[in-house]
């Protein structure tokens, strides 16, 4: 009999599509300022697992790209951390903004849900 996966713990679930939800529309930002202006600090959306978070934090182009190589890790405003309830810690400190890195089951739907991962959509 083939053994079935657990479902994910609900919180870890959810704090992370709440992240990767903001994590799309920082990818979008990051389309758009690439194709147009040259602006050297781009306002991206903070994407902290609090889904009624509007902090906008700015950072260059680069800083972004940095914390986009790694589908675990995600933008956030110093202090933010703490809602992802556990399920993250924060693994750099930049002017302005913190990265948190998604742990256990958070940080494998974290990296699922990746849109630049391979073989996503």
């Amino acid at each position: 009999m083939a053994e079935t996966a657990l479902p994910y713990e609900p919180v870890a679930k959810r704090v992370a599509e709440n992240q990767a939800r903001f994590r799309e529309a920082n990818e979008e930002i990051s389309a758009i300022a690439e194709r147009g202006a040259d602006l050297p600090r781009i306002p991206f959306v903070c994407e902290c697992a609090n889904p009624r978070c509007v902090e906008i934090l700015r950072l260059s182009r680069s800083e972004y790209e940095a914390i986009r190589a790694d589908g675990r890790r995600f933008l956030n405003a110093p202090g933010h951390e703490a809602a992802a309830l556990g399920w993250g810690v924060v693994v750099e400190r930049g002017d302005g903004f913190v990265v948190v890195e998604k742990i256990g089951e958070a940080g494998e739907i974290s990296d699922a849900l990746d849109p630049r991962r391979e073989g996503y959509g």
